[in-house]
């Protein structure tokens, strides 16, 4: 055998040598030296710490040995922004001093941007509010060189970030002598009556009662003017109510 053989076959036997007992190092390290290492720490039960400040709920892991990682952030309606929300593993989970808690942190109410409904009609507007989740609220009326029935403008400034189920007023063009169609209010109650008024640029006017056995009190029995009749925009609507 050539030189050259004999020292590429001697290289090949010590590489040889040295993967394997790398691979048999690795092995033993994995399926006894590092058990034995997480077998020999304490167990701990883990705490609750949902509701907590993030530093509050770090601190107290850290306290009983455990690794606390902020690992995201959420939104959520009654949680305060900073505070955990959720926590893995949860809390009474027993494990090993040295396990990593996940912790979720509230990034306060979720919040959306406010659309431009200035030009849109009020029924556009109407559907883009309620398809992003916000109420429509008190709509007045009032004279504009925009076309009819089309806002004019809005409570709350288009772009600005505000939670669900917010409230917004807006005002539309009332054109040359527009009139208001008036709103079907029997069998609902009486705040329920006052908000779809609002919601048509009209207002509450005289409430009376009637004892009607028949009907929840607070219904509404009767109004004047009836539904479907026109009226002036703020106009007031009477309605009579179960006592």
């Amino acid at each position: 055998m050539a030189l050259k053989e004999k020292l590429t076959s001697r290289l090949a036997i010590k590489i040889y040598i040295v993967l394997s007992s790398i691979f048999i190092l690795i092995f033993i390290t994995d399926a006894w030296i590092m058990p034995a290492i997480v077998h020999s720490r304490a167990e701990i039960t883990i705490p609750d710490v949902t509701g907590k400040t993030a530093e509050e709920a770090m601190a107290l892991l850290a306290g009983k040995d455990l690794e606390p990682q902020v690992y995201d952030t959420a939104p959520h309606p009654d949680i305060p922004p900073g505070h955990v929300v959720y926590q893995n593993p949860v809390a009474q989970s027993v494990v090993r001093e040295g396990r990593n808690v996940y912790l979720t942190v509230s990034g306060g109410e979720e919040r959306i941007a406010m659309p431009n409904l200035r030009g849109r009609s009020l029924r556009d507007a109407r559907i883009t509010l309620e398809q992003m989740e916000f109420r429509i609220g008190k709509v007045a009326y009032e004279a504009s060189d925009l076309p009819a029935e089309s806002v004019v403008s809005q409570n709350v400034a288009p772009g600005k970030r505000v939670a669900k189920y917010s409230v917004v007023e807006i005002t539309v063009s009332g054109g040359a002598d527009i009139e208001v169609e008036i709103p079907y209010v029997i069998g609902l109650n009486l705040d329920e009556a006052q908000q779809k008024l609002l919601e048509n640029g009209l207002r509450l006017g005289t409430v009376s009662y009637n004892q009607n056995d028949s009907f929840l009190p607070n219904t509404v029995l009767a109004q004047d003017p009836i539904a479907g009749d026109p009226i002036a925009p703020n106009g007031a609507v009477n309605l009579t109510v179960a006592r």
